[in-house]
């Protein structure tokens, strides 16, 4: 079976990246010994009334591991410095006390409408999306660093739903007053990030702190210089790692910011080699790539990858991005003389007639109007000889 252009691309590229450490192994599974969250003081924060489950040990425990948790049914009505206030139990006047330090999980109550926040999304109507879920996960943050709580990924939900209606807004956005109202929305999506980011417990607050920085990244300038230095202080994650590919992904982007493009192509390689089944990080990262290959005057390979992200997210602003720069440089004609034979094409021993293919997409979507109906079966079929 003869393998398609784009597993040449990524071949390329993990060839590129020979020398990185073998991938790491998935995360296991949470259990009693999670890490404890840091004391946050004395002073006390009420929240409104939150129904859950809590397991906890014995205060004073050492070995987590060798004691079966207990649960009990609670209404949280806030914290106070390194513990969780309770309603006061039938018959007393007193809240409750529960030492975040004896407790190894908690699931609240989560109520709301999923299939309405599904629909919205996918319509791409985020702003329905994120007021559903505000005022479902909202009320959670102040324990978001509590272990194994069942909240921080709706609350990611809600960040990332926040992210891409602020990026919808700012593609769409005709005056500064809409600019600065995407610029607003990005840092709302900041602030649900960095409480994310105190699930000191969970990977995910790692990921949490990288996607904040991505917020800033966007917002201005000092604020990505501040980013730069936050992500200079994290520890480089290895591949399989949760936040391998978008620690990359914002290493290419201040590598951009910087102007320093071999940096760049080379973080952004990194994401996209390792983390090409992640949506959230794998087209931004094939597109920061192919604009590297352009900066480079390599006309060639930013045309398959553009060619690659237009064929592989239809409908999407990835592929209507990837679509109009592709058209850029077919017109531009760079790409219409023969291209010396490389080492992969050998290799793979790769045919295609890629300006065919890439003229057979742009053809048709143009008459389409859309790229979900792209065929590269027809596409390939009605390929011109190649140049002599």
């Amino acid at each position: 079976m003869r393998p398609t252009r784009f597993a040449t691309l990524l071949a390329a590229a993990l060839l590129l990246l020979a020398a990185a450490h073998p991938a790491a192994g998935q995360g296991t599974a949470p259990r009693a010994g999670a890490a404890r969250p840091a004391s946050s003081g004395s002073k006390y924060q009420a929240t409104q009334p939150l129904p859950a489950r809590v397991w906890r040990v014995p205060e004073g425990t050492v070995d987590l591991d060798a004691v079966k948790p207990s649960s009990s049914r609670v209404v949280l009505v806030g914290r106070e410095g390194g513990a969780l206030r309770t309603s006061p139990e039938q018959g007393e006047v007193i809240p409750g006390r529960i030492p975040v330090a004896t407790v190894v999980a908690v699931d609240f109550d989560v109520d709301y409408d999923r299939f309405e926040v599904s629909k919205a999304m996918a319509k791409g109507e985020w702003g329905k999306a994120v007021g559903i879920l505000r005022k479902a996960y909202t009320p959670f943050f102040p324990y978001l660093d509590v272990p194994e709580n069942n909240v921080l990924e709706g609350s990611m939900d809600l960040g990332v739903t926040m992210f891409k209606c602020a990026r919808a807004t700012m593609r769409a956005a005709a005056s500064d007053e809409e600019r600065a109202q995407a610029l607003q929305q990005y840092a709302a999506a900041e602030g649900v990030f960095n409480a994310c980011a105190k699930a000191k417990w969970s990977d995910l607050g790692t990921l949490a702190l990288l996607r904040a920085c991505h917020c800033m990244v966007l917002i201005d300038a000092e604020k990505a210089r501040r980013a730069g230095r936050v992500v200079d202080a994290l520890d480089e994650p290895s591949p399989g790692d949760e936040t391998y590919g978008y620690y990359w992904l914002l290493k290419a982007e201040l590598a951009r910011i910087a102007g320093n493009v071999t940096n760049e192509l080379d973080a952004a390689v990194k994401s996209l080699a390792f983390e090409n089944k992640d949506v959230e990080t794998f087209p931004d990262a094939l597109m920061l790539s192919a604009d590297c290959y352009q900066k480079l005057s390599n006309p060639y390979r930013a045309r398959d990858v553009y060619f690659e992200v237009a064929k592989l997210f239809p409908g999407t602003d990835w592929a209507t991005d990837a679509r109009d720069r592709l058209s850029a440089i077919m017109e531009s004609g760079v790409t219409r003389e023969a291209e010396d034979t490389t080492a992969e094409s050998t290799f793979f021993g790769l045919e295609e007639d890629m300006n065919a293919l890439a003229d057979a997409l742009i053809d048709k979507t143009r008459k389409a109007g859309t790229i979900f109906d792209y065929d590269e079966e027809e596409a390939e079929a009605s390929e011109v000889a190649p140049a002599k």
